[in-house]
């Protein structure tokens, strides 16, 4: 199962450019790269795999955070991802930080939604207020906001409580889709749902939606980024990963942008996949406040008896070893390569090790092993990895039982009291490339009834430090800071890291995606459709 649902989540981040430094701006590319194709694709066929997070029955991402595969095409965002990683404007043309804790953006003129309607800003913060909301799930990219206000017809400005290093990224988002104001207003009540649909600004307008069938879009012939390259996009819903595979074989779709087993797919689809590395994390998360898993001991024992390589396997290959909570690849924006590799080499690592595993649990309270159960979705890939995840254990004398449930009671139980969260191997997003990208992981405020800390683990000390990792953008200062919260982390050990996942797609032979890159990635959560947009016909 992947945490925040829609975790699409590069092993060589580009530095990023800091957005909006005091008394400059930002000034906006000239538009998207549709332009650039020079041949239109008529109909474009696409699959999505429902095993994952279950069919969305939504087009509202505060409560179906996985229906962005669909909306990402059609509500765009403020900001928008390179294919580098950099942050560069979309429906913003500039952005401006007048303090450290005011950021000002000046929309574009001339945008209009699918109705006629203009695009001002208005729109714009009732959509972010919308999607910070009380109960929205993806409420957790806004902790540090004190306000969102159109301070303009098209001037919005975002206030934060406290200086925030990572809220430049937050606009560029699946986080922060913006649409129609009025239009929701007139269907509060079936926002989103089938009947209804969203009314956005994006270069493909939805026709149609059936959570149990798929999607229909349309090029928007008004687009404000140029001519959009393909003219008609149809998705389609697949009950697993085998039928969405077969499907490809035969020719029924031409893009699978949610290969999570990809050596199966391969197998059974005979595509050639995409693939880019990421920094999408798998974890297995131990619940630290209930026994046993309260016990520091045991959780070390767990870190050093889990066989990253036979989980990796399991998982289809498509992946590299993950030793931390925090990946390397996000602190290359505030430290060298050396001095990441000298902080990792301070710090445990728990290698796979039974000798050590079975040292400390000597050490806990529980010497000759323990019972106790696991959460997991009802997902063949998911349980093929937690059947590693137990016969690895099960050396050691820890024998677990892995409980299956939908991806709806999924979320309920692991998003719901902390005290009733289950310990669980899981994976993530990585919606930016800021070493903050997995607090909601993390901290007090994320222990509340919506937010994400399966772990449960919030001491004092971490939430200082989250803190005053955001309070400065100086690298050097960030750096210090984030290598006491890996020292606490890794000391303490809530969520071992397995692994990182390349994000992989499959596109048919008929198609060429030139630059194909994480950040742009239909597999990603950095929500703009550039993927689609640069799509050429084969030669």
């Amino acid at each position: 199962m992947r945490l925040r649902l829609s975790a699409r989540i590069a092993a060589a981040l580009a530095a990023i450019t800091a957005v909006g430094l005091a008394a400059c701006s930002t000034a906006a590319p000239s538009a998207p790269s549709a332009s650039a194709a020079d041949t239109t694709i008529p109909l474009l066929t696409v699959g999505l795999n429902n095993t994952e997070d279950g069919a969305p029955q939504t087009l509202d991402v505060t409560k179906a955070i996985g229906a962005d595969y669909i909306t990402v095409l059609g509500l765009e965002t403020l900001m928008r991802f390179t294919a580098q990683g950099k942050v560069e404007p979309d429906l913003a043309t500039s952005v401006t930080q007048p303090n450290p804790v005011t950021y000002v953006y000046h929309l574009r003129h001339g945008v209009k939604f699918w109705d006629g309607d203009p695009l001002t800003a208005t729109d714009v913060a009732f959509s972010m207020n919308y999607d910070r909301a009380n109960g929205s799930q993806v409420a957790f990219a806004y902790p540090s906001v004190k306000s969102i206000t159109a301070s303009g017809r098209y001037t919005v400005t975002v206030t934060l409580t406290q200086p925030d290093a990572s809220w430049q990224y937050t606009p560029a988002e699946i986080n922060s889709q913006i649409f129609e104001k009025k239009f929701y207003e007139a269907h509060k009540s079936t926002y989103g749902q089938a009947g209804t649909l969203v009314m956005g600004t994006g270069p493909w307008k939805i026709d149609s939606f059936d959570p149990t069938t798929g999607a229909e879009l349309s090029a928007n012939p008004h687009w404000w980024g140029g001519k959009v390259p393909i003219q008609r996009i149809k998705m389609t819903s697949f009950a697993s990963a085998t039928s969405e595979a077969l499907a490809f074989r035969a020719g029924e779709i031409d893009l699978a942008p949610d290969v999570y087993t990809p050596l199966s797919f391969a197998s059974t689809s005979g595509a050639k996949l995409l693939a880019t590395p990421s920094c999408d994390i798998d974890i297995f998360i131990m619940h630290v406040t209930t026994a046993p898993w309260n016990d520091v001991h045991v959780r070390r024992a767990v870190a050093y008896a889990l066989d990253r390589s036979a989980i990796m396997t399991a998982h289809g290959g498509y992946a590299t070893p993950l030793y931390t909570l925090i990946p390397p690849q996000l602190m290359q924006n505030i430290a060298s390569k050396s001095q990441i590799g000298s902080l990792l080499s301070s710090l445990p690592l728990y290698q796979y090790n039974l000798a050590k595993a079975k040292q400390e649990l000597a050490e806990s309270a529980y010497p000759h092993g323990f019972s106790a159960s696991i959460l997991e979705i009802n997902d063949p890939t998911s349980l093929n990895e937690d059947q590693v995840i137990v016969a690895e254990l099960q050396k050691i004398g820890i024998r677990l039982q892995i409980k299956a449930v939908t991806a709806a009671d999924w979320t309920a139980v692991e998003s719901g009291p902390a005290s009733q969260r289950v310990s669980s191997e899981t994976s993530a997003s990585c919606f930016n490339p800021d070493p903050s990208a997995y607090y909601d992981l993390l901290g007090s405020a994320n222990t509340a009834v919506g937010s994400w800390n399966v772990a449960d683990y919030a001491p004092p000390a971490v939430d200082t430090l989250m803190a005053d990792g955001l309070a400065t953008s100086n690298p050097a200062q960030r750096f210090s800071t984030y290598s006491k919260l890996l020292g606490n982390l890794q000391t303490n050990i809530p969520d071992v890291g397995l692994y990182l996942s390349d994000a992989t797609v499959a596109l048919s032979t008929k198609f060429t995606a030139p630059g194909y890159s994480y950040w742009t990635s239909p597999f990603s959560s950095t929500g703009q459709p550039d993927f689609y947009l640069d799509l050429r016909p084969a030669k």
